[in-house]
């Protein structure tokens, strides 16, 4: 056996570590969360439409009620005046009851307008509190994804870890040049995790790719701890059986 072999275990939990890390990423709980989240989106962005929107209106009514009490107050003056008897001629007692009329008059039409700003606010006080209720609806729903995201993900870190403790046995030993190696071709793409491989019957067991015999020959006689890479896919190969092929 050579003294490489604890590449294989070791790429054995790193695979399962990968495949545990993937399966982290995807956990339903998380696309769950992502959806109340998403969900709430448009609520938060509607929400802040309707606060501007009370708010606008709000001051509208605020002007127009400063409108209604200047009309109504000059409506007073006249007819102050009009009653007060200090006016002796018709013509002018005319003119005054006339404008008091009008003065009266716009008031009211003032006041409609002024009520049917108040209708609105009503309606936009409405509308945010309903729209709160169903933020209030999804947070708890995400509050919930997150719970049980947290207690999914707590199962897969613990076996994680228990991968790592595993891990740091099977590098014991190892040399530091194969490790940073290893590392290396963990990472192309086109190897998928897997950088270590047997050789099988004079080929790589990873690329399935029969190695040529010279090369075969010199690997088989190189040192139990040396760095033998497979001609065809590079990954790091690892001597199960000594023997030199007819």
């Amino acid at each position: 056996m050579s003294l490489l072999t604890p590449l294989l275990a070791l790429q054995d939990l790193d695979l399962s570590s990968d495949r545990l890390a993937a399966k982290r990423r995807s956990l339903p709980e998380r696309e769950g969360l992502l959806r109340a989240q998403t969900a709430a989106l448009p609520l938060d962005a509607a929400h802040a439409a309707l606060l501007a929107k009370r708010i606008e209106l709000t001051r509208a009514e605020h002007a127009l009620g400063s409108e209604v009490e200047a009309m109504a107050a000059r409506a007073r003056e006249v007819e102050t005046t009009l009653y007060s008897g200090t006016v002796r001629s018709s013509k002018e007692l005319s003119a005054l009851q006339t404008e008091m009329q009008t003065l009266r008059r716009q008031q009211g039409g003032l006041e409609t307008r002024e009520l049917a700003l108040l209708e609105e606010i009503d309606r936009a006080e409405k509308d945010i509190a309903e729209n709160r209720a169903q933020h209030e609806v999804l947070s708890a729903e995400a509050a919930r994804w997150t719970d049980a995201l947290v207690a999914a993900e707590g199962v897969i870190d613990r076996e994680l870890d228990g991968l790592g403790e595993a891990r740091r046995g099977h590098s014991t030993g190892l040399p530091e040049a194969i490790l940073v190696t290893y590392e290396k071709l963990r990472k192309r793409e086109r190897l998928v995790g897997r950088a270590v491989a047997r050789i099988v019957d004079g080929g790589c067991s990873g690329c399935r790719m029969r190695l040529p015999v010279l090369e075969h020959n010199r690997m088989l006689a190189q040192s139990e701890d040396a760095l033998l890479l497979c001609v065809h896919c590079g990954r790091i190969l690892v001597r199960s059986v000594v023997a030199i092929p007819s």
